[in-house]
Order: structure tokens, then sequence, then C-alpha cells
């Protein structure tokens, strides 16, 4: 088991008793009481739970998954994320968008005069959607999760095969370059792969707190998109590792510009947003 993983099923356990003990956790996870320690110690400099003696209990400040913490989790960046795949997208596509609020944000970056088909799963993004008058939106039913309105479920499923995309644009709860793409919810997890199935281009909206974290089930290997889009805080680590193994990794830099160029690969093509490395006094941060 990753650290990664090994520390989001911590934070799982804490989510549902509010307190977790070393001594219970070690046969739980397979490893020695230091190893805990550890993982408990980095936990808490995240601001995910307070260390007490024995073990740790529920930080009264943090929030679970779901509880509406993205909404308010690094909303620079997501804007930022958001115009640099919006300049991705081109009139007269057929765009699939997923649940969240990096996605959410795509949908607000995009132009209002925009033609073409969009679907997706979220009430929030179809309502952002429709406020585009040449762009037809198509939202899928299903089970609704109420912080999200996000659909899942057979029916959201058997939605999306009825169509074929250009662009997918997806959430993550987590991306690592060995785990892969990683969330939190098994339903909107089968959803996402049928998103993935049904596009030509896939690509995974997420901020730097996502890169290098492990979710609570694997999505799809990180060779399985067409490239991560995340932001100039990023990991310069875990950026140098997915591009290792050949992930494609656009970098937005936190100002109102988002700098493009053309592939030598693809001139006179549309331009591509720049592959912008990361500054090196953030590796490691």
């Amino acid at each position: 088991m990753l650290p990664e993983e090994r520390r989001q099923r911590i934070v799982e356990s804490l989510g549902e008793s509010g307190l977790v003990r070393v001594d219970d956790l070690v046969p739980e996870l397979g490893v020695s009481a230091e190893t805990i320690r550890r993982d408990l110690i980095a936990l808490e400099d995240r601001g995910e739970l307070t260390r007490v003696y024995g073990g740790a209990t529920r930080n009264p400040g943090a929030r679970e998954p779901g509880q509406g913490r993205r909404d308010v989790a690094n909303p620079l960046a997501k804007r930022a994320i958001a115009r640099l795949a919006a300049s991705l997208v081109r009139p007269g596509q057929t765009l699939i968008f997923d649940v969240g609020t990096t996605v959410l944000e795509l949908a607000r970056a995009l132009p209002r005069d925009l033609a073409g088909q969009a679907l997706t799963n979220s009430g929030y993004v179809a309502m952002e959607l429709a406020r585009r008058p040449s762009l037809h939106v198509h939202l899928a039913g299903g089970e609704v999760r109420a912080d999200d309105l996000a659909c899942s479920g057979p029916e959201t499923e058997e939605f999306l095969g009825g169509f074929f995309a250009d662009i997918a644009f997806l959430c993550a709860g987590g991306v690592h370059p060995q785990a892969g793409i990683t969330d939190f919810y098994p339903r909107e997890i089968a959803v996402r792969r049928h998103m993935l199935q049904r596009s030509t281009e896939r690509y995974v909206l997420a901020d730097s707190s996502k890169l290098g974290r492990v979710a609570l089930r694997r999505v799809c290997e990180v060779s399985g998109v067409s490239a991560v889009i995340t932001d100039a805080e990023a990991p310069g680590e875990v950026v140098d590792s997915l591009r290792a193994r050949g992930v494609r990794v656009l970098v937005a830099p936190l100002d109102a510009v988002v700098p493009v160029a053309v592939d030598s690969a693809s001139a006179g093509a549309d331009p591509l947003p720049m592959e912008l490395p990361v500054p090196h006094a953030r590796a490691g941060s």
C-alpha cells in the first residue's frame, strides 16, 4: 500500500469514528507503529487531524470529502486551470463535463457565444453551460448526490453510452504516478470510466493539492488520459514523475493570462497551451 493511500485510509477511519488508535491501525494497515506515527504527523501538518496520546482525533476545522471542502479550496488555482482548459475548446465540438468545482470553473470560463454540444452529469455545471445560447446542453439523469448535484448510476452510464465526444474534462480526488487517477465515490467512478471511453481527448483537471495524492479507488492509469492540467504550485517531483511515465502535464500560471504556443510537431494547427516547467524553487514543497 502506498503511503498516501494508507493516509487516506486513516482519514476515512477517522471520519467514521472521530478517533483512531495507533494500536488498531497497525494490524489493519500492516505497517509498524512508527510508520503510523509518521503518517499521523504528516496528516496533522496538512490539517486533517489532531494527534493525541496513542492516536488522533478529528480536526474540528477539517471536513470530509463531499461536505463542501472542495468549494473553498484553492480557488485561484482552479480558475487558472479552468482558463487553460477553456483554451483547448473549439467551436462546434461535443464536450463532456464531469462534476466538481474545477470543472464548474471551466464552464464559467467558456465564451458566451460558444457553439456545440455539451454533456454533463452535474446540475451545477449544466446551469452554467445553459447560459450559452448556442451551446446545446444535455444533462444526464440518475441518482443525485446533494452537495454536488452529481448524477450517477446505471441511468447516467446508459445516457453517456449514446454519445461520442471530442473532449472530456474530468475531475479527480488524486493523481499519482503509480496509483493513477483516483476518486472517492465508486458510483461516480463508474460514470467517469464511461466518459473516458466515449471521448477522443481526455483531460483531468487537478489543482496542486491533488497531485501525489491517492483517493479511495482507481479510475484509470495515468496513461489513460491525454493530459493532466494543474497549476504552478504543483509539486515538482510529482510532475517530473508523471512526465517520466509519458504523461503530458499542462501547468497553468497563477495569473490572468494563459500563454499559448504552437507545437513544432503541428505547425499551422490550432495553438496549444504551453507546457510550462514547474519552478525549481517549488520542487519538493
